[in-house]
């Protein structure tokens, strides 16, 4: 037990160091994942972002069988245990799916993977959610109390990541489509230099 928990520590410690480094977020995000899956022994985990257009939950990365049909999968908040832990913003811990009337059974379908017991973990920024974190496993009562303690911490590391990354990317726009505006509104008034000029 102590040397899981050593090892649980140890990643805790690896993911913060991921995070706050240069390296690309899909890049990392996949990395943890991985390493979170690997460490619970856990059959599938994803994240899932609340799209600031359509409002909708969109899986950006997931892995585990069936996670190449999972990613880029849409769910409206309050749709499934996933969306009810975004619209709650409460974490969901489910013993057996097919007990839980918010289970979306047709996931299960369009995977061609059975779940029967599932972790969510809303990703919170100051307060709001801007996601969920989504462990799952063809295991009944597979997850523990234990488990959610240990992710709430790399839930909360990730969720300000991505919003950093999302800020970055935003300000990255705006700045190219100031120097846009301001090089179309250079060559105007060079060609109507060139056409006073004549």
């Amino acid at each position: 037990e102590i040397r899981q928990r050593n090892r649980q520590l140890s990643l805790l410690h690896q993911i913060s160091q991921m995070f706050s480094s240069s390296l690309e977020l899909s890049h990392v995000l996949d990395i943890v994942l991985g390493e979170v899956q690997r460490l619970l022994d856990v059959f599938s985990i994803s994240f899932w972002l609340i799209e600031q257009q359509s409002g909708e939950l969109v899986c950006i990365h997931a892995k585990g069988p069936g996670s190449k049909d999972l990613v880029d999968q849409r769910l409206s908040i309050g749709q499934g245990i996933t969306g009810w832990a975004a619209q709650h913003n409460e974490n969901v811990l489910i013993a057996d799916t097919l007990a839980d009337e918010r289970h979306v059974r047709n996931v299960d379908e369009y995977t061609g993977v059975t779940i029967r017991s599932m972790l969510s973990i809303p990703l919170r920024v100051k307060g709001n959610v801007i996601g969920v974190l989504n462990l799952v496993d063809s295991r009944v009562d597979r997850f523990t109390q234990d488990d959610l303690t240990l992710l709430e911490p790399i839930a909360a590391t990730a969720a300000t990541a991505i919003e950093n990354a999302r800020l970055y990317t935003t300000a990255q726009q705006e700045i190219l489509e100031r120097k846009q505006a301001e090089d179309m509104a250079k060559a105007a008034n060079r060609a109507k230099s060139a056409f006073l000029a004549n």
